[in-house]
């Protein structure tokens, strides 16, 4: 393992005591493995664990490298699968010539906190307590982040967005069969919209990647690399 992530590996440890159970303290190594994580604590908060993936918003750091021009991220809205709305943030890890080799994430679960929070005002200020529930709720429909589990969650992730977005219907509510029908008579439009969307999140990066998207898509894997080579001539 690199001599430097080597060092996180028990700040996670320290971390978690430090912190408590509902923070989620999530190692990531860059340098390897596409990412995949090497050592997390709390997992139960999103549901991962050791060898998952990079999330879609992780993807689009490493992909469009912001990280060249901060140090961290921090207090952005995530949501875990299980619709678990989470207080983030992120610390890119580099080594002695700025290159990113890892990424460390603290996912905080607040819920509790807030509904605290809400009880308290409604005590003290009962007349501030609805202006603060309408804040706190738009504060927390702004998730950057979604957390997945697989490689698969995320293109679904995408495939559904996408989609929705160019049609107007949510594959989420329909059957399976329904799903593996639309998504096989999608136009060219949106099938090449969404690969754009897999590629621009920095999807492609993860080994495998592309085998599943051809799965989840209904097509050829040498379909996904035309679609790319059009969208890299485009730009």
């Amino acid at each position: 393992m690199n001599r430097i992530l080597n060092r996180y590996i028990t700040l996670v440890d320290f971390l978690e005591l430090m912190l408590g159970p509902n923070y989620e303290i999530v190692l990531h190594d860059l340098t390897k493995n596409n990412g995949k994580i090497i050592k997390i604590a709390n997992g139960h908060i999103t549901g991962r664990k050791i060898g998952d993936p990079l999330t879609p918003y992780s993807l689009s750091i490493v992909k469009e490298e912001t990280y060249k021009d901060k140090e961290f991220e921090v207090n952005y809205q995530a949501k875990a699968q299980s619709g678990r709305l989470l207080r983030s943030c992120t610390l890119f890890i580099k080594n002695e010539n700025s290159d990113l080799i890892g990424l460390l994430c603290i996912n905080f679960d607040d819920i509790k906190f807030l509904d605290l929070t809400e009880q308290l005002i409604q005590l003290i200020h009962p007349d501030e307590a609805i202006v603060e529930r309408k804040n706190i709720q738009l504060e927390r429909n702004e998730v950057t982040e979604v957390i997945s589990e697989s490689v698969n969650d995320v293109i679904n992730n995408v495939i559904n967005d996408v989609f929705y977005k160019d049609t107007k219907k949510n594959l989420l509510t329909e059957t399976s069969m329904t799903r593996k029908l639309l998504v096989s008579n999608m136009s060219t439009t949106t099938r090449q919209n969404i690969i754009a969307a897999l590629e621009q999140r920095g999807l492609f990066l993860i080994k495998g990647s592309v085998q599943e998207a051809a799965k989840e898509l209904n097509c050829s894997m040498p379909s996904i690399y035309r679609y790319l080579n059009i969208i890299k001539f485009s730009k």
